[in-house]
């Protein structure tokens, strides 16, 4: 069948390096990506118009929280097995949040998008593992975090979706960069489908304690809950990781920890929130023991190698549960 408003195009962008700023190509939509050395021939499709045909499914997966949620893993650490998927595609905001070097609220193929540009979060690791797992899925990523925020205020989703005074910066942001991602998806010729959504976030709430620290999971579901409605996707999954790992403890720590526990759907509590799975992080390396790390004495964030394996568990965890 011949498309009369399909046209294959072969595009070379320019190098795309660490470090660099990446060029303001518009892609219309990525379909194919072949690496060689810096350059990434990019195949792209213009138009989905062409009569009889449907636009292409890609499956998208949103990241959201605070400082091991941008992520505090070291490009220059990682090693050989640390192998990014770049048929991968992802969305994320700017500075003062995140900073890759790479156009913020642009499309591209998946990329370090922590807070600096040497940094890379569970993006990297989870973006590769659920591609690998899902060869035949298109797959696309959503990212908005930002380091030392709170779930009690400043990613406060407001009682419902007229409440937006009470809607927290970080919230807000968080949807309006959703939102603008997949409207350019859609106007890229794709059929975007949120499937699932990872959030790593909970320090800071601890640090305040008191009633913050105790309503931690209570705020979660509730959280969760209007992420939900205000992407109209109701049975999209929740794979969040536990904060604070040791030798952290405190009364506080453990009534984040505590609420992260009873939000899971498996511990079938008051607080618990269907398709909503916690992994396990405690085991996970640090920052502390990072090769050449500057934070000798960190383990609240996770390292290089604690990041990226992170990455993969989330992948593991939501692919058991995608249908």
């Amino acid at each position: 069948m011949i498309c009369q408003n399909l046209i294959l195009q072969n595009q070379i962008t320019r190098q795309i390096g660490i470090g660099r700023r990446a060029p303001k190509v518009v892609w219309l939509s990525l379909m194919g990506i072949k690496m060689r050395g810096n350059l990434i021939l990019l195949l792209t499709f213009i138009g989905f118009s062409c009569f009889g045909q449907k636009k292409p499914v890609i499956e998208v997966y949103l990241i959201g929280g605070q400082s091991n949620a941008t992520g505090q893993g070291y490009l220059s650490n990682m090693d050989d097995s640390m192998k990014v998927d770049h048929r991968v595609l992802i969305y994320h905001s700017g500075k003062a949040h995140l900073n890759s070097n790479f156009s913020p609220n642009q499309w591209f193929p998946l990329h370090a998008s922590s807070e600096s540009p040497d940094r890379f979060g569970p993006e990297l690791g989870f973006g590769s593992q659920l591609q690998n797992l899902r060869p035949k899925a298109r797959i696309a990523i959503i990212k908005h975090a930002h380091s030392g925020t709170n779930l009690y205020e400043q990613w406060n989703p407001g009682k419902d979706r007229k409440d937006t005074l009470n809607q927290g910066l970080q919230y807000k942001v968080f949807m309006s960069t959703v939102k603008t991602g997949l409207d350019s998806l859609v106007k890229h010729g794709y059929q975007p489908v949120i499937k699932g959504m990872l959030w790593q976030q909970g320090e800071s709430d601890a640090d305040k304690g008191g009633e913050i620290s105790k309503s931690y999971g209570k705020n979660l579901k509730q959280f969760i809950t209007r992420v939900r409605q205000d992407l109209k996707t109701v049975n999209m999954l929740f794979v969040y990781g536990y904060v604070y790992p040791p030798p952290n403890k405190s009364i506080a720590i453990d009534e984040v920890r505590t609420g992260q526990r009873e939000v899971a759907s498996s511990a079938k509590t008051s607080l618990s929130v269907r398709n909503a799975y916690v992994i396990i992080t405690d085991d996970l390396s640090q920052r502390a023991n990072d090769k050449n790390t500057h934070y000798p004495k960190d383990h609240i964030h996770f390292g290089t190698n604690g990041t990226w394996e992170l990455g993969l568990r989330m992948a593991k965890e939501m692919n058991k549960h995608l249908k």
